[in-house]
C-alpha cells in the first residue's frame, strides 16, 4: 500500500508536498499608526544635506559639442559666457612662429646675403629688434581662439592663398634684396594660414598656389 503513495514524477511530488504542508500560524493584525518616537531616516538625511529641496537645486550646466568633418570635437559653449582664452596655445603657436620667422630670414639671407651671416645677430635683429614677433603674437591671440569657426576659416584660407601667391612671385620675379625682406614674413603667414585650416581646405589652398604657379610659369624645383 506504501507503494501507492510514492510520486511516480516531478508534478505528483509537487503535489504530495503541497498536502503535506502544514500552515504556521502568523498571527495577523493591522500595523501601529504611532509616529516614530526617535529620528527618522528622512531627518538623518537632512541634517547631513543629503536631500535638497527644489530651491537649492541649481540647474546644471549645458555644455554643446560640435563634431567637425575631421572628427574632431569643439565645445560650443553659450554665447553669454565670456570666451575662454588658450593662453598655452596662444603661446606656442607665437613661439613656433617667431622661430619659423626667424628660420626663413636665417635660410633668404644665406642664399641672397654677399656674406655669410652671423646667427646671433640676425636673432636679435628678428626678433628682439623687430616688430614682426609682436605682431604675430597680437594676430595669434585675436585669431587662433576663433580658427575653427566658419568665418575664420575664410579669413585663414584667403591668407594662405595670398600668401603663397605673393611669396611665389616675389621669389621669381622681385630683385634679391626685395625677396629678403617679403620672404620671411610670407611664409610664416603661409604657413601659419595652412596650420589652421581643416586638412581639405589646407590641400585645396596648396593645390591653388601650384596651379596658379604653374599657369604663371614658374618652375617649383
Amino acid at each position: 500500500m506504501a507503494s501507492h503513495n510514492i510520486p511516480r514524477n516531478r508534478k505528483e511530488r509537487r503535489a504530495q508536498d503541497k498536502q503535506n504542508q502544514t500552515p504556521v500560524g502568523i498571527p495577523l493584525a493591522r500595523p501601529k499608526e504611532e509616529l516614530p518616537k526617535g529620528k527618522t531616516l528622512i531627518d538623518i538625511a537632512r541634517e547631513r544635506q543629503l536631500l535638497q529641496t527644489s530651491s537649492s537645486v541649481t540647474s546644471p550646466s549645458i555644455t554643446t559639442t560640435q563634431i567637425n568633418p575631421d572628427g574632431s570635437i569643439t565645445e560650443i559653449s553659450d554665447p553669454s559666457d565670456p570666451i575662454s582664452t588658450p593662453y598655452l596655445d596662444i603661446f606656442l603657436y607665437s613661439t613656433s612662429l617667431i622661430l619659423l620667422h626667424f628660420t626663413l630670414t636665417l635660410l633668404v639671407q644665406h642664399q641672397y646675403a654677399p656674406d655669410r651671416p652671423a646667427v646671433f645677430p640676425l636673432f636679435l635683429s628678428s626678433t628682439v629688434f623687430s616688430p614682426a614677433p609682436w605682431l604675430i603674437l597680437i594676430l595669434v591671440a585675436l585669431l587662433h581662439p576663433r580658427a575653427s569657426h566658419q568665418l575664420m576659416q575664410i579669413v585663414f584660407a584667403s591668407m594662405a592663398i595670398m600668401a603663397g601667391t605673393w611669396l611665389v612671385q616675389a621669389s621669381n620675379e622681385d630683385p634679391y634684396l626685395a625677396v629678403m625682406k617679403k620672404a620671411p614674413a610670407l611664409g610664416t603667414l603661409w604657413v601659419w594660414g595652412i596650420v589652421e585650416l581643416r586638412w581639405e581646405v589646407a590641400a585645396a589652398c596648396l593645390a591653388v598656389t601650384g596651379v596658379w604657379g604653374r599657369w604663371k610659369g614658374y618652375a617649383f624645383w
